[in-house]
């Protein structure tokens, strides 16, 4: 009895050791580590202090990840973007910072895309902040405010072979999130905020600098499906139609409605109220689920 007793004693300190593990959760802390490091090698890599507490993540000086990748420019294709630094990427940092760099077109200057807030998903609204690469230096260039913000990437929305740079954001309990376009003007040297939608349904359509768009959340809230163009660095909507439920009550007979709205010059910053009636029969079935097809 004795020999079972220690060997169970044995067992249950090796367990003890097999289930500490290094990668535990993790609170931001509101110091700030200096000698947190990105560096290139094929790709970008994040270096931690040794010093640095096990268990316990810091924000980072977002200033010292920049001056430790003046050489960045090596690393990069034309279509290529980094999310160095975030909760996606080389490195997941989850204190609601986010680093990543970038080249808009082939031969290109390449830019630093930062959102340095902490702990982001707590404020109304984010900060971001451009920069481009001049002489080993980050040139500050501007800033501009998003809902919230994940990580960044690029995409050229109307083939014209300049990047634009998407911020997607957290996604909620439906799947859906905020997505900012940002254009760059080399004129001005300035990133403009060129609009915004929400959900995570989309589809690019370069060749005619189109996105359509489709919402669906939860069973209450109506489905809504839009038609953007990218034009002169905005985001225009071009046509919207909405089905939903006319009394949003689970108590009774559900009875729908169709709302169609459109801008079809693309002349305003928002589409125009059309008409709206009960959702019901062939031809409005068919203008709904055909809509993106539609001429």
């Amino acid at each position: 009895m004795k020999n079972s007793f220690n060997v169970i004693v044995v067992f249950f300190i090796l367990f003890l050791f097999s289930c500490k593990t290094k990668n535990q959760p993790i609170n931001s802390d509101s110091n700030v580590v200096d000698s947190v490091s990105v560096s290139y090698v094929d790709s970008v890599i994040v270096e931690e202090e040794k010093a640095l507490e096990e268990f316990n993540e810091r924000p980072i000086n977002i200033d010292s990840v920049l001056k430790l990748n003046v050489d960045i420019e090596k690393e990069f294709i034309s279509d290529s973007l980094y999310n160095a630094i975030g909760p996606v990427g080389e490195y997941q940092l989850y204190s609601g910072q986010v680093v990543a760099f970038t080249r808009l077109e082939k031969e290109g200057n390449v830019f630093a895309i930062v959102c340095p807030n902490i702990d982001s998903d707590f404020e109304e609204n984010v900060k971001i902040d451009f920069y481009r690469l001049q002489n080993k230096k980050w040139i500050y260039l501007n800033s501009s405010e998003v809902d919230n913000v994940v990580y960044f990437q690029s995409v050229d929305l109307n083939n014209d072979g300049i990047f634009e740079i998407q911020s997607v954001g957290h996604f909620n309990m439906n799947g859906n999130c905020y997505n900012y376009f940002f254009g760059f003007n080399a004129l001005e040297s300035k990133f403009y905020n060129g609009g915004n939608f929400f959900s995570s349904q989309y589809n690019f359509k370069p060749n005619d600098s189109r996105i359509d768009v489709n919402y669906e959340g939860s069973w209450y809230a109506p489905n809504i499906k839009s038609i953007y163009y990218w034009k002169n660095q905005r985001l225009i909507p071009f046509k919207e139609v909405e089905v939903g439920l006319k009394y949003p009550d689970m108590n009774r007979k559900p009875s729908y409605y169709i709302k169609y709205s459109e801008n079809l010059n693309l002349d305003k910053d928002s589409v125009q109220f059309i008409y709206k009636k009960t959702y019901r029969g062939k031809k409005l079935n068919d203008f709904f689920d055909n809509f993106f097809e539609n001429k």
